[in-house]
């Protein structure tokens, strides 16, 4: 009796195991990515594109923030852009200057579509995506 559990796991195991690892294999090719949709944001004055690659996206003077702007007005972390499930949104760091989305500022956090103007200080970024 015991001869034949020990022969039966010398079968069932690696054909378990092999089994498991097909199952990992094919969940690994089955998750792609998630596109954001090629959103970006555009400086109104110099014209210069920062493509939005992440889910979250910061904006200041400081140089560890993901899109870096040089501007005295300009916080050292003044807001950070979030890609959510519902859409896009920008959200306030309590920068001095605030946050104003075509003009009107925000208090916490406000969601922005396709030309949306942006404006960090004295600085106006327009926002842009190809999925809105």
């Amino acid at each position: 009796m015991p001869s034949d559990i020990i022969s039966f796991s010398r079968i069932a195991m690696p054909v378990l195991a092999g089994l498991i690892l097909l199952l990992c294999v094919s969940a690994l090719f089955k998750r792609r990515p998630v596109s954001l949709g090629g959103a970006k944001l555009i400086d109104a004055q110099t014209k210069e594109v920062f493509p939005l690659t992440r889910r979250e996206t910061s904006l200041g003077r400081n140089k560890n923030c993901d899109i870096v702007i040089n501007e005295a007005t300009v916080s050292r972390l003044h807001a950070v852009i979030v890609c959510a499930k519902d859409g896009w949104y920008v959200a306030d760091t309590k920068s001095q200057a605030g946050v104003r989305i075509n003009g009107k500022k925000i208090e916490r956090k406000a969601y922005i579509k396709t030309g949306d103007a942006i404006t960090l200080g004295s600085v106006t970024l327009f926002f842009e995506n190809i999925r809105n």
